[in-house]
């Protein structure tokens, strides 16, 4: 026999009465949503209504409990700006080949760095390679990746970023080395921050979801960027994987409070 449903509690939303019918649903119990004046009554059986209220006030506890769902600021592609990188590369590259002297100008030393003050190599350095196959490959990869900060960044923010990553990884990577006659090219420190800056901004968003799920995903760049220059040779040959490292540390530690920063502007 069907017991009377008698008023149980109302409700100003749609959405919220329907949520705390299923509260009800989920005590197999019977329960009738109707429309009155300025909201929604839910109706319940009687010889349960103090029991469904009960419910219904632990249901409303355990929502007040759950985390705000973190949000992630969504940019532009920055595509524009990522051609104009590569149009500045290329331009490094003719000048490169056609005065021998243009290399040497700007390439990083630890020599000419700290014993001569000479701080823009490590950043000028960023935008010379050895040859059409070293540009092609860092063009490639800080493409796909710069895109993929700016729209985590914004583009000017983001490439902003990327740059100085690789700026403040080849300068660090510069003292380590010292006094030793070391000298490096080309921009993949600055892929590789950018690779930093996609994981500080992934573990600021576990953070705030308070996620360890989302913690392990932020590392996918990471994963994907190890990945990447495998195929060239980590450790091989003309390759300078402390600047990777260095360049990737920088990229971290800039990422984390700008992301931070950005998701409480948006929030």
């Amino acid at each position: 026999m069907t017991q009377e449903l008698v008023p149980v509690a109302r409700f100003e939303g749609l959405r919220e009465a329907q949520e705390n019918a299923l509260v009800v649903l989920a005590m197999n119990l019977d329960c009738l949503i109707t429309v009155v004046e300025g909201g929604y009554v839910i109706h319940g059986e009687e010889a349960f209504v103090e029991a469904i209220r009960e419910e219904f006030s632990l249901y409303a506890e355990e929502q007040k409990m759950k985390p705000t769902p973190a949000t992630v600021p969504i940019f532009g592609s920055g595509v524009d700006l990522a051609l104009v990188w590569i149009g500045v590369l290329l331009f490094c590259f003719t000048q490169q080949l056609q005065d021998d002297s243009f290399k040497e100008r700007y390439l990083d030393s630890a020599v000419r760095v700290v014993e001569h003050g000479e701080v823009y190599r490590p950043f000028t350095a960023l935008f010379l390679h050895a040859d059409m196959e070293h540009l092609m490959g860092n063009a490639v990869f800080g493409l796909i990746f710069g895109i993929f900060v700016a729209n985590s960044f914004g583009p000017l923010r983001g490439w902003g970023l990327i740059l100085l990553s690789g700026f403040l990884g080849n300068l660090l990577n510069t003292w380590i080395h010292f006094p030793d006659p070391y000298r490096s090219l080309g921009a993949s420190t600055a892929v590789f921050g950018a690779l930093g800056l996609l994981v500080g901004s992934g573990l600021d968003a576990a953070w705030r979801a308070k996620s360890y799920r989302k913690g392990l995903q932020a590392f996918a760049p990471l994963l994907a960027g190890i990945m990447i220059f495998t195929m060239n040779g980590i450790g091989g040959p003309g390759i300078d994987t402390l600047a990777h490292i260095t360049g990737m540390f920088f990229g971290i530690l800039l990422g984390l409070p700008v992301a931070h920063l950005l998701a409480r502007k948006v929030t």
